[in-house]
């Protein structure tokens, strides 16, 4: 199978090598049975997936006839997603195990959805756009590795109703922008922007799409101001839209132009590349155009239509040693134009946040820098105050002076999301909490996870989750949590029903069942979840490998990505990439990933020229090593393939002679990504990585390099 994409200008040719071999990134494992008097059981369930953080979730079921009754229930809820919504009255969470509502005036935690399977290679749920209401909300349900369906979601009863049946997939976003109020939203489909009122869509009293049509291009052509006014931005027209039009002039958008201009720009933009933001006011903008040029405009409040706006700054986008992966803009209440940035740092691919101001007399400053930054940059409602987490700490700094205003230590805090201007909810990888920072208390709303539970006097269920002394108790009648300083109540293995033990498996998707064991009437031994000791050897690996022969675009944002996911891969040189872009050789080379050889140059080893000298093949890598080692320190793996993968029998023997082993990408295990006609919607290789990876990922692959590949 071979899949093909356009690369642009970088030449990096991925290949996915699969292989059979041992299960090690979807590995899940039971433990801490407790079993009551009612035959309820307990127990602790850690599911380690590459590229996602490992947690234990404590479940509960209840045994009848030697199997489980119901299928386990998640009782804690781990914050993979967070969403804030209804007013601010209520968080959504979203785990790989279904969806939770955490109520705050009641402080209740309900689970509103809860899957009936254990997920053998789950992945974290999917972004999803929701409304400020939380009645609905837009999601992609994936069809493919590239492609998905974009549909809305009444939240209550689950309806839906698909948008476009052919949507580009994504882990990262959703081309969809709500409105302020959460009413109507705006959505992408087939390079045409086109708005939606849901109450009325569902109500099928929408007027039909083709009426709805906004204008040309991508999401990123729109934006949506503090007041509900819509921003569009076509070519280098800047175009101003009330909501109100939308309606009164959507029958007729095939005559009138919606909307009115109000500026342009002094270049066209490009909604596939170029993001853009707008004040309060609509009367700046900033621009980034392919992350790399950043430009501060302005229009004048009595200028002509058309006319161009005033530039205030315009330079490209330079951090020492890193490269930028996303950016995010906002004005504070004095006016003043804010620029956040996620940036990874050449080589490792380590991630740091950072804060830039941008002044109309021409100059960026950066007022705040973070580095080991794994969720970015969360800026609060009012744009007073904004949060900023790395592996053990959160930060809280103050946009008014750019001064810390407070700091978290010792909790890994893996999702954040404002609940208003005041708190701030934290998604820890121990419990929920919210951060008042009108005193800098902290209180804990619920667990996250945990590593074995246990039922008190009372009958409720207490939690440990490997902290000394850090308990939580579980009240299931009125679904409420609390953090208390209590003894975690001593397991039970067994009673005089049943005994409850933890075993091995010949599931090699897991690392082990958990058993019931009938002590009454007929003897049986079971395991409660039955799939967890089915027969199943279905697990391979595979080895990504990336040519680098022609230029280093898009190597960062690749180096960034195997980073995020803890993975290495197989970088093959040949001489010109590295003599050209020494630097970037040195990063690949420190970065951890398996280096490999092409050749010397980019000729074809089946010329003729080339059969006259006997040693040309052997020279030829030879030389490459020299290069390499003189770049790098470093010594190449033993592993080549010829340039342009052109190799008979007659040079793959005199490259094993030389000592190398020769990769053949004919092989039928091979699945080739290669410069090639293009079928992801124009979307460069390293934009759609994360895809590849996740979907090697679903399939129960380890990803190694090619040295462990068995």
């Amino acid at each position: 199978m071979k899949i093909f994409c356009r690369i642009g200008k970088i030449f990096l040719t991925a290949f996915v090598v699969l292989a059979f071999g041992a299960p090690l990134f979807a590995e899940i494992t039971f433990s801490s049975p407790n079993l009551n008097e009612e035959n309820e059981v307990l127990f602790a369930l850690s599911h380690k997936i590459s590229g996602s953080t490992e947690y234990s979730t404590v479940f509960k079921s209840k045994i009848k006839d030697g199997k489980a009754e119901y299928f386990p229930e998640a009782i804690t809820c781990f914050p993979e997603r967070l969403a804030v919504f209804d007013g601010a009255r209520k968080l959504l969470i979203r785990n790989r195990y279904g969806r939770a509502i955490y109520d705050f005036g009641q402080k209740k935690l309900q689970w509103i959805s809860r899957a009936d399977l254990i997920p053998e290679n789950a992945a974290s749920p999917l972004p999803a756009e929701i409304s400020a209401t939380g009645k609905w909300y837009c999601c992609i349900e994936r069809k493919d590795v590239f492609k998905g369906r974009l549909v809305v979601i009444e939240t209550a009863s689950g309806r839906k109703i698909v948008l476009n049946e052919d949507s580009p997939f994504s882990y990262s976003n959703v081309p969809v922008k709500w409105s302020p109020d959460g009413k109507n939203f705006l959505y992408e489909k087939g390079g045409v922007v086109y708005f939606c009122n849901p109450e009325m869509l569902f109500k099928s009293l929408l007027i039909q799409e083709e009426f709805r049509r906004l204008g040309d291009g991508t999401i990123h052509n729109v934006t949506w101001n503090d007041t509900g006014i819509i921003t569009y931005i076509s070519k280098d027209l800047i175009f101003q839209i009330d909501i109100k039009e939308l309606f009164t002039l959507g029958l007729y958008n095939d005559f009138i132009q919606l909307g009115k201009i109000v500026g342009r720009l002094p270049q066209k933009f490009d909604g596939l590349t170029d993001r853009f933001w707008v004040d309060k006011n609509g009367m700046e903008y900033v621009v980034i155009r392919g992350d790399e040029v950043v430009s501060y405009y302005r229009r004048k409040a009595k200028q002509e239509d058309g006319a161009f706006v005033q530039i205030l700054y315009s330079c490209s986008f330079a951090e020492n040693e890193m490269t930028p992966l996303r950016f995010d803009v906002f004005w504070t209440e004095a006016g003043e134009a804010v620029l956040c940035a996620k940036l990874a740092r050449r080589g490792n691919g380590r991630q740091a946040s950072a804060v830039y101001t941008i002044s109309a007399n021409g100059k960026m400053t950066r007022r705040i820098f973070v580095q080991d930054t794994h969720n970015g940059i969360s800026v609060g409602p009012d744009k007073m105050f904004v949060a900023i987490t790395t592996g053990e700490n959160t930060y809280i700094y103050s946009i008014k002076n750019f001064q810390q205003y407070h700091q978290i230590k010792g909790e890994k805090v893996l999702s954040i999301v404002w609940r208003d201007n005041g708190n701030l909810i934290l998604g820890g990888v121990r419990n929920v909490a919210k951060l008042s920072l009108a005193d800098n208390s902290y209180e804990t709303l619920f667990a996250s996870s945990g590593t074995a539970a246990g039922w008190n006097e009372e009958g409720e269920i207490v939690l440990d989750n490997g902290v000394d002394k850090e308990r939580y108790v579980y009240n299931e009648g009125d679904h409420s949590w609390r953090k208390e300083d209590c003894e975690l109540p001593k397991a039970a293995g067994q009673n005089p029903s049943y005994r409850v033990f933890c075993g091995s498996t010949r599931n090699a998707r897991f690392a082990n069942a958990l058993y019931v064991r009938t002590l009454k009437g007929d003897i049986t031994t079971k395991a409660l979840v039955a799939k967890s000791a089915r027969l199943n050897n279905v697990d391979n690996q595979a080895a990504l490998v990336f040519d680098a022969d022609e230029n280093p675009d898009g190597l960062n944002a690749i180096l960034a990505i195997c980073h995020n996911y803890g993975i290495r891969c197989n970088f093959f040189f040949n001489g010109e990439f590295v003599r050209r872009y020494p630097e970037e050789t040195r990063e690949i080379s420190k970065s951890g990933h398996e280096c490999a050889a092409i050749f010397f140059n980019n000729i074809d080893l089946t010329n003729k020229f080339v059969y006259s000298d006997p040693k040309y093949v052997s020279k030829g890598l030879a030389r490459l090593e020299d290069e390499f080692f003189q770049c790098t320190g470093q010594e190449l793996s033993l592993f080549w393939h010829a340039p342009f993968n052109k190799a008979d029998e007659k040079i793959k023997a005199e490259g094993a002679a030389a000592g190398y082993h020769y990769i053949d990408f004919d092989d039928p295990r091979v699945i080739a990504i290669s410069a090639g006609k293009n079928v992801i919607s124009g979307a460069l290789l390293y934009e759609k990585f994360d895809l590849i990876i996740n979907e090697i990922f679903a399939t129960g692959a380890d990803v190694v390099t090619l040295s462990r590949l068995k």
